[in-house]
């Protein structure tokens, strides 16, 4: 992860278990690979070049393909301390 003063910007690769972030918004872009994301309450087809909104504060996880691969920027930054597991 890295950071700047307006937000962070990871690479994501794999299955992402369910959480959220409750001071940070996040938007992802896939670049490669296919799979599904919970988005809240609904399921989401991604492939590449899809583009997610995530207000702060909404659960989601992902489930995929070994080859998926998402760039995601929280603004503002993600503390450390930012990603809270949902059950």
């Amino acid at each position: 992860m890295s950071g700047a003063d307006g937000a962070t910007v990871q690479v994501q690769i794999g299955t992402v278990g369910k959480h959220y972030h409750a001071d940070a918004n996040e938007i992802q872009i896939v670049i490669s690979g296919s799979g599904t994301e919970w988005l809240g309450d609904k399921q989401v087809s991604l492939k590449p070049g899809t583009m997610l909104i995530i207000p702060a504060g909404t659960p989601h996880a992902g489930t995929t393909d070994p080859n998926l691969k998402i760039v995601a920027f929280k603004t503002p930054p993600q503390a450390p301390t930012d990603i809270h597991a949902v059950p």
